[in-house]
Order: structure tokens, then C-alpha cells, then sequence
């Protein structure tokens, strides 16, 4: 398939196959066999309000982006509040409508308040994407919305080795520090 990004959250543009797949996670992941179940990924535990309007995320210690720093609550921060700015897809105003605002509790705590009760809005912010906010942030020299080959800062197993724009891209696994969710291997 054709491409002329790899930015897969704004609108302009084709974003290059498997990026948003492999390079990307979530505080939560779902389970295959569970409707409306999910598990820490870069979240170790999860605190639902007693009135339902706000969830708290505790990330892990070891949760890291692909360039060697620790995923923290600034970098949740960073990426709700810039999926719901004017730099990126307006798909995630619509999903996240109902999403008050996201607060950094704590170095490795991130709590999303909610305009209403509603038993899904957790399940939802927990499967937000997350990535850092060096990448496309101000201080890295372009707005996000103008990323197109800037190598994603993200969580996943996976970083970008080669790519030949529009033609072919070839992922190989993250660099040599011993990610979390990789301990056993």
C-alpha cells in the first residue's frame, strides 16, 4: 500500500501500514475472550471513582517508550490532550466527548475525569494510544499535525528499521533495553 506518513492520528495523509499496530499501546489492553474486560498494559493498576466520574491510572516502573525513557503521567497528559487538540484526527474529540480533562496526579499517576457516569468511559481512556511528548511536541521542532517521517517515540514492541516512502516499511524489534512486558525472553 501506498503511504506519506507514519503519524497515524491526524487526518492528512496515508499512514504507512502496521505503525499504529506495533509501535503504539495503551494503559489497558482487552482481553479476546472478555466483552468489556481489560488488563494493565502500561497500567499496573486502575482505581474507579465510588462515583464513577474519574479513573486513575498507576503506570508501571518499568513501562518504557522505544527511545529508553520511562512512559509517565505527563506523557498521558500530552497524549489526550493532544488527540483531542485542532493537530489531530477529529474522530478523538467524538470519542472522547465525554472525557472532562486529564490530571497528572502523581509522577506515575494520571486521572481522567468524566463529564458523566458512564461504566465504559474507563474501558475507553484505557485503550488510548500513548506516546511522548518529545515526539511532536513544540520543543521537537514541529507541530503535530506536521509529523510525517519523524520515528515514532511509542511503547510498542517494535521501531522502524528501513522504509522506502510509499513502498515498503520493515519493523524490527525495539532496541536493546529489556522492556517490561519482554522479561521472560
Amino acid at each position: 500500500t501506498s503511504f506519506d506518513k507514519f503519524n497515524p492520528f491526524t487526518l492528512k495523509g496515508v499512514t504507512a501500514p502496521g505503525v499504529a499496530q506495533l509501535m503504539f499501546e495503551s494503559l489497558l489492553t482487552s482481553s479476546a475472550d472478555e466483552v468489556a474486560s481489560a488488563y494493565g498494559l502500561l497500567a499496573e493498576d486502575v482505581t474507579v471513582a465510588k462515583d464513577g466520574l474519574s479513573v486513575t491510572f498507576k503506570i508501571r516502573q518499568d513501562a518504557r517508550f522505544n527511545n529508553g525513557l520511562p512512559v509517565l503521567a505527563k506523557d498521558v497528559k500530552y497524549s489526550f490532550d493532544t488527540l483531542m487538540s485542532p493537530l489531530a484526527s477529529p474522530q478523538f474529540k467524538t470519542i472522547y466527548a465525554d472525557v472532562k480533562q486529564a490530571v497528572v496526579v502523581g509522577e506515575r499517576l494520571i486521572r481522567f475525569d468524566f463529564h458523566r457516569r458512564n461504566s465504559e468511559l474507563p474501558l475507553l481512556v484505557g485503550s488510548m494510544p500513548i506516546f511522548s511528548q518529545r515526539w511532536g511536541s513544540e520543543s521537537a521542532g514541529k507541530a503535530f499535525n506536521q509529523l510525517t517521517f519523524e520515528n515514532p517515540i511509542g511503547s510498542g514492541p517494535y521501531v522502524i528499521e528501513k522504509y522506502d516512502i510509499g513502498k515498503s516499511i520493515v519493523f524490527r524489534k525495539g532496541p536493546g533495553q529489556r522492556l517490561y512486558w519482554d522479561r521472560d525472553r
